[in-house]
Order: C-alpha cells, then structure tokens, then sequence
C-alpha cells in the first residue's frame, strides 16, 4: 500500500456480526454488503473476539442474547480489546432496559428488532465515520511522535503528508549546498516559504533574505530595480541608487515568477550567476556580490523554453537543484492541519477566539479542489473568522456567500470590513480586466503604485485572473 493510499479515507469498512440466529446474520450480511460493507459473521461470540484481535475492524453489530456469552459481556470484552471500537447492540422490544444499561457501559447504540434498514445503516454510518476519524487522529499522533518523519510543521511550511515530508528533507538538504534552486509548484502553493527556509537553514541565515516578485514590477523599471544605476543614468537618475542584488549582499535572494523576466534581463541574470558580478545601469565597472539566488515559477520552464520565451541556457543554469510542491489537492490530508493553524493565526492576531469548523464545512473542504492552493485556503479560513462560521451552512454554502458578500457579522470590526470588502472589489476588478494592471488601475481611480501595494498587501497576484472572463 502507498503512502498516499495509507492517508486517505477509509474507502470500504470493516462490520463484525455476531448472533446465534443464522437466519439474521445472513439478512444482516446482505444488507449490509450491498451497502458496500465488508462484512464477517459469527454465531459464536468467543470466534467473534478472536477475529477482533486479530482484525482492524471498525464496528461490532451483536444480539444482546446470546448463549454461553451474552451482548453486554461481549462488549465489556470488545472494549477490552478496543476501547475505541464502536459496538452496536441489537434487542428484543422485552430487553430494552438491559440496552440502555449497555449505552451506559459505553456501547455505541442500540436497535430494536425487527431492524429496518435504513435505521441500521444510519446507526453504522455514523459508528464507521466515527472510527475513521479515531484512525486519522491515531495517525497523527504517530507521525507526531516519530521525529523526522513526524513533523507537522517546518519553519513556516504546515503539513503532514509524506510530499510534505519530503519537502522539509530535500529542504534540508538543499540548504547546506549554494547552487542555484529552482522552485515549481501552482500559484499559492508557499514557494516564497520554501525559498525563506532554505535561507534560515543555511549558513546566510543571518544575512538577508531578499523576495522579489518579478510580475509585480513594471517592465521598464525591473533592470533598475535589479542591478541598479549611477546617477545620469537615465532620466530622473539624480544620485545612484543600489540594486536587489547589490542590497542582497550574501544573503539569498528570491526571483519570484521568474518566467516573467523579460529576454535581455535573463541574459544578465545568467552572467551573474555565472560570474558573480553586476554592472549598474550607466556604469562600465563589475561589482562582486555573492548573493544566492532562489528562482520561482509557477509555469513549467521546459515549456517556456520550447515556446522561445525562456532562454535554455538559463533554464538549465537554474535547474541544478529543482524542488516541486504538490498542489493541496494532492495532499488533502493536510487541510485540517493547514485551516487549525490558519484559525489560530487569526485568533492570535485579533485577540480573539472564533468558533472551530463545524463538520459540514470541513467536509466540503476535504471534498473542495482549493485551484488557489494553501493561499485559498488561508483566505477563505480568514473570511470565515471574520464572517461568522455558521453551523447550519454546508462549506460550499459559506464560500458561495463570502464570494457574493451576503454573509455579514454585526461583530466584525469597521477596518477589517473595510479591507475585506476593498480586497472584494480589487479583485472583481482584476478579474474583469484579466489581471491587466493599467486598465484596473484606471478603473479603480488610483495609480499603479498604489495598485500594486495594495495587491501585496492582499496577497493578490495577477497571474490568478490571466485567464479569467
């Protein structure tokens, strides 16, 4: 079995039936087997327990009378066994009281014969997905408990799976060596994290870690910005002016969205990183800077490569050491773990306590695809918080009104409605004009600087409504 089949739910449950009466367990077994149970039954309760000892079962279906042992004495012994095991004891109208006694020695439920079908399926779905999230929990608390191989949580990066696992390994190893990183992964799926990991476990931990987000400069000011220029430079160049790279000094420094360097700049980052030197814009001198660089993409390099707007020699340069993140929906195990630690990030920094995920929402969110990865995932837990996480809507009911902005909470603060509600409409704008700056910014009535800080301030990226209508 994989590791990915080992953390994913149950997909078929485990039944033990025990009753002296043939006829019952047979119309029980069908029953249940064409509810996509798998099902053992036993007409001898001591046969019954051998096979829970020795099985992972995850409910007991048992007559209450029975010879030679009967339903109380067989849960008393189940739950010697597994105390976690849900047993469900079945009773004749005249052994009621002995059933409500067994509720209180910890039996799960009980039904009255003859069982409709419907109640039983209803009683062992709600025993099984017990069972199943006990199970979750038991494997959590073993990956917690086995060191390496157990973190949770890595820096900044949360997650349990085994892609999250290995991530922190090659991170590790990544960190002691001082070539060139390449980071793949979907928008919002933490490569700036990643990037700020590597640092801190390297030997440049106590210099900078400088990020840059290559799309969200303009095009003209980007080689300024970068390897910076004397004074005279260009126009407006009144008294010379440092670059990243220079600024960076040996500490690290992170090319997010590297595929939106344009060509003549690829050129000049590959010259630094072959020879460890810049020149500034107006200057004919070569400057020595020791800088690492960490590049980004959430585009495939290869096939930017294959399109002409990436150049090879450059691809190749930055690919001595690739990472890739796995999309959240490829590790869906780790959304619980990832929206507990959002919510108590919000807690932490409202001084306040919001109310945890009722379970229709964290159903809906292990079913969700999250397109916007653990930054989707962050928002929407944030708006949650701030919305009200109402028990009687299912999650896709709460995403469909924090999107249209019907859900309000009278007890929200007037500056976080504020930005929510600038964020909202920022981000309808953006996805009108596709994620072009200039017409969003005229749009909105504010410059594109002010467009931009806002965006970063958001957490926006254009490249999310490229392709939006």
């Amino acid at each position: 079995m994989s590791d990915n089949e080992k953390n994913s739910p149950v997909s078929v449950f485990k039944v033990v039936v025990v009753d002296d009466d043939t006829f019952i367990l047979i119309a029980i077994k069908q029953t249940l087997t064409m509810h996509n149970y798998e099902v053992d039954v036993f007409d001898k309760p001591l046969e019954a327990l051998h096979h829970i000892e020795k099985g992972n079962y995850h409910a007991v279906i048992a007559d209450v009378k029975m010879p030679k042992m009967n339903g109380m004495e067989l849960l008393s012994k189940v739950h010697s066994i597994d105390p976690d095991l849900p047993v469900i004891i079945i009773t004749g109208h005249g052994d009621v009281p002995m059933a409500v006694t067994a509720l209180k020695e910890g039996a799960y439920d009980f039904l009255e014969k003859p069982v409709d079908d419907s109640v039983l399926i209803a009683s062992l779905k709600r025993a099984t997905e017990k069972m199943s999230l006990l199970e979750k929990n038991r494997q959590l608390t073993r990956l917690l408990s086995h060191g390496k191989e157990g973190r949770a949580k890595f820096h900044k990066l949360v997650g349990f799976s085994r892609s999250m696992r290995d991530l922190y390994n090659m991170i590790e190893i990544v960190s002691k060596e001082d070539y060139p990183v390449l980071i793949t992964g979907e928008t919002g799926t933490g490569k700036e994290l990643v990037a700020n990991a590597i640092h801190e476990l390297s030997s440049r931990c106590a210099e900078k870690f400088i990020p840059i987000n290559m799309g969200a400069i303009p095009e003209n000011m980007l080689e300024s910005e970068l390897f910076g220029y004397e004074a005279g430079a260009f126009t407006g160049a009144n008294k010379r002016s440092i670059g990243k790279f220079e600024y960076a000094g040996r500490g690290t420094l992170f090319l997010d969205e590297i595929c939106s360097m344009p060509m003549n700049l690829q050129a000049k980052l590959l010259r630094f990183i072959e020879e460890k030197k810049l020149q500034r814009l107006g200057s004919n001198e070569f400057i020595p800077v020791n800088a690492r660089i960490i590049v980004a993409s959430n585009r495939d390099l290869r096939k930017e490569v294959e399109k002409g707007s990436f150049r090879a020699d450059l691809y190749f340069r930055l690919n001595v050491i690739p990472i890739d993140i796995t999309p959240l929906r490829d590790r869906r195990e780790d959304i619980p773990l990832l929206a507990d630690h959002f919510i108590k990030e919000y807690n932490r920094s409202h001084d306040q306590k919001s109310i945890p995920l009722n379970e229709n929402t964290l159903k809906w969110m292990l079913r969700y695809d999250w397109p916007g990865n653990v930054r989707e995932l962050e928002n929407f837990i944030k708006q949650l918080c701030l919305l009200g996480n109402n028990s009687a809507l299912a999650g896709h009911e709460i995403k469909n009104q924090i999107l249209s902005g019907k859900v309000l909470n009278i007890n929200s603060n007037l500056k976080d409605f504020i930005e929510t509600s600038e964020k909202e409409h920022i981000i309808d704008v953006l996805r009108h004009h596709s994620g072009q700056i200039i017409p969003t910014s005229l749009s909105l009535g504010i410059s594109r600087k002010s467009l931009y800080e806002k965006m970063k301030k958001y957490n926006i990226l254009k490249e999310d409504f490229k392709n939006a209508k």
